[in-house]
């Protein structure tokens, strides 16, 4: 039985073919093989591979009618005998002397290996994504340590070596009708099988670069619409949570969520970053982003008693919507908070805030100050405070409905705050939100400003959230 079986799949790839054959060929043992999975191509990508089908013994090529990726991959794996596998893609290289350097590794017959990759610009200099040496006697423990490290070089299925055994107990294969992160879905399959063995290693991670990826263009990675892209990472994310935190057994609570929180936030970064190039998609993906991000619906022409607006160094626009929301509601009180500086350096948010509303005709008897609060949860809890006494000296009826203004992005957060605050559980809260001119709802993550504030605070909240979004 070969030690090793290279599957790669090829596809209408004649200018890179011939790199990528030899980077394997050249340095193949005799106890290795390589198996080319011809996924339908066209004459000059078959005329490549018959003139190197006549050359090596131990490359065997496969020529199928077009499947796609994942069909050439599972044709590759039937054909396989090696105790591992390992998959290429036909554009890329195995870095030179690799498979010689690794055979000490094999010895150790873990389950599974991931070694780093080289991240090749024609036209840059390359990058290198790498792990730690490391021996992980359990896939639990493996699972630890990626949920508090979180970059273990997970995706790739080319970077890595599977025991074909516990392939073809299970008989895994990648899921041919799927068009998006295959890859992704056989890895963490995977994963869960070596939960239920009793190897000595499971899994071994290695500082040796076995993948020269070659990326030809910077932008090659966005250069195909993926219909309902966010919708599809999601679920991704959702399987990838699934996984390791099942798999994992010593992390903490916090160290769970910082996992989750993290990785969605990952995912939205990497769904706006294609919309430059992809107008379409930023029509397909923002309404559900912002969905995550903002909460709501949310109906500013609730009726309200009270106006509580939580200050911020910049709260210039939270002011401006307050002006609005009391037109609609006259006789409204305002309750305004916040005892850090303003951003004009002259006095509190509360105290700019006030001054604000006076500019809009708002009577100071109708002003209520509260200067002491440095963070949302004294924002509400002395607001509240205010609220009781105004309640108590008749100000406010027993029915009072309150309105919590504060920038939409921070809504979310603020409620699961409010939820903790015994003492709000005796009014109506009406949640209103607030767009300041970086965290508008449709161009919130065009500017590294917008972007900054809005993920991170979409990040405190989901550290605040429990499961999986």
């Amino acid at each position: 039985m070969p030690l090793l079986s290279i599957i790669i799949p090829t596809y209408n790839c004649e200018a890179f073919l011939a790199e990528c054959l030899d980077s394997v060929l050249s340095q193949l043992p005799e106890d290795c093989e390589l198996i080319v999975v011809d996924d339908g191509s066209e004459k000059a990508t078959i005329a490549i591979l018959s003139d190197y089908e006549k050359l090596y013994k131990n490359l065997f090529i496969e020529y199928s009618e077009h499947t796609g990726a994942s069909g050439a991959r599972n044709k590759g794996l039937s054909m396989a005998r090696g105790e591992y596998v390992a998959f290429l893609d036909c554009d890329d290289c195995i870095t030179d002397g690799f498979l010689n350097q690794c055979r000490d590794l094999l010895k150790k017959h873990a389950d599974l290996y991931i070694f780093g990759i080289e991240r090749a610009f024609l036209s840059e200099n390359s990058e290198f994504w790498t792990v730690n040496n490391r021996i992980f006697n359990s896939v639990s423990e493996f699972a630890d340590e990626y949920i508090r490290a979180k970059h273990l070089l997970i995706y790739s299925n080319c970077n890595k070596f599977y025991k074909r055994s516990i392939i073809e107990e299970a008989m895994l294969r990648f899921d041919e009708n799927t068009e998006y992160g295959e890859d992704r879905l056989f890895n963490y399959a995977y994963l869960n099988l070596l939960a239920e063995r009793s190897s000595e290693i499971a899994v071994i991670t290695s500082d040796l670069l076995m993948l020269r990826y070659i990326q030809r263009d910077r932008n090659s990675m966005s250069t195909r619409h993926i219909p309902d892209y966010f919708r599809v990472v999601s679920q991704l994310h959702k399987v990838k949570m699934e996984c390791f935190l099942n798999l994992s057994k010593d992390t903490t609570e916090d160290e769970r969520l910082d996992f989750e929180a993290y990785d969605i936030f990952r995912e939205i970064e990497k769904t706006i970053d294609r919309f430059s190039a992809h107008p379409r998609e930023r029509e397909e993906n923002l309404p559900g982003i912002n969905q995550l991000i903002f909460g709501g619906p949310y109906d500013e022409n609730e009726k309200v008693d009270v106006l509580v607006i939580l200050g911020s160094n910049n709260c210039g626009y939270k002011a401006d919507a307050a002006s609005v929301i009391g037109r609609k509601n006259p006789g409204l009180k305002y309750i305004v908070s916040g005892a850090n500086l303003h951003n004009s350096g002259l006095c509190s948010e509360a105290k700019y805030l006030s001054e604000r509303l006076k500019e809009y005709g708002v009577s100071p008897a109708d002003i209520y100050i509260e200067n002491h609060a440095r963070y949302t949860k004294q924002n509400l809890e002395l607001s509240a405070g205010i609220l009781h006494e105004l309640r108590n000296n008749g100000t406010l009826g027993n029915k009072t409905r309150v309105g919590i203004l504060t920038g939409g992005f921070h809504i979310p957060r603020t409620r699961l705050i409010a939820e903790g605050i015994s003492s709000l559980k005796d009014f109506e809260l009406i949640w209103l939100p607030a767009y300041g001119p970086s965290t508008q709802k449709n161009t919130w993550f065009e500017t590294p400003t917008g972007r900054a504030i809005v993920l991170a605070e979409f990040r405190k909240t989901m550290m605040m959230r429990k499961g999986t979004v």
